[in-house]
């Protein structure tokens, strides 16, 4: 079945390419930011489904484009949105830079990592997770920490930098929680079980440590 929205302009500058993913939260395209001379994006536009306003995704969705635009300019190791909007059908998008490379979970998968590579993955990636742990300004200014909730070696994205060699980017930071301001939000289980602390499955109020337990586990694997 032919997609609809392959070619389609959105917001007047995204021409979008093809789908590229999906999921429960929603679908990513490949893009060309036709203002900037088609350069290639990727644009997440969030699923409306009614079980998606009831975990009040919507608002996660923003979150998730604010937190990934501030982390995005201090780090590296985190992928980068550039733009959010909503389309003429109300649907949220957000854009971020597209990138290509490998999963940590495809990696392992491989076979053993050699040591030396082993420290310098690992080194990026808890790069990046100082980078959320030490926090956004939330909207009064405070600096608040980002608790990611959801390590595993899926959202670990291994790509080729001409500079820097292998570079580490952290994914997905759709159920992230900027902790101190939305714990109503933690009273439920969210995350992947096999790498999710014992006070995340019991949907306890989290800290960056719950992130740094399921790095252990990753690490580990």
């Amino acid at each position: 079945m032919t997609d609809t929205n392959n070619g389609r302009l959105l917001d007047n500058r995204y021409q979008l390419v093809e789908l590229i993913g999906s999921g429960a939260m929603g679908r990513v395209y490949l893009a060309k930011d036709t203002l900037l001379g088609g350069v290639p994006v990727a644009v997440k536009f969030l699923s409306l489904t009614i079980q998606n306003e009831k975990l009040r995704l919507r608002e996660r969705f923003v979150q998730e484009a604010r937190t990934c635009a501030l982390l995005g300019q201090r780090s590296l190791h985190i992928v980068r949105v550039t733009d959010y909007g909503v389309d003429e059908q109300g649907t949220p998008f957000y854009v971020m830079e597209y990138l290509q490379g490998e999963s940590l979970s495809d990696i392992i998968r491989a076979g053993a990592l050699p040591l030396p590579k082993f420290l310098q993955l690992a080194r990026q990636i808890c790069l990046g997770l100082q980078c959320a742990h030490q926090g956004i300004p939330n909207e009064e200014g405070e600096i608040c920490p980002i608790i990611h909730r959801d390590i595993k070696p899926s959202n670990i994205l291994v790509i080729q930098d001409a500079s820097l060699g292998q570079l580490v980017k952290v994914l997905d930071f759709g159920i992230a929680k900027l902790r101190q301001t939305d714990s109503e939000q933690t009273n439920y289980y969210l995350g992947t079980l096999a790498y999710s602390s014992p006070e995340q499955m019991e949907g306890k109020e989290l800290d960056p440590r719950s992130d740094i337990y399921s790095l252990g586990v990753m690490l580990f694997e």
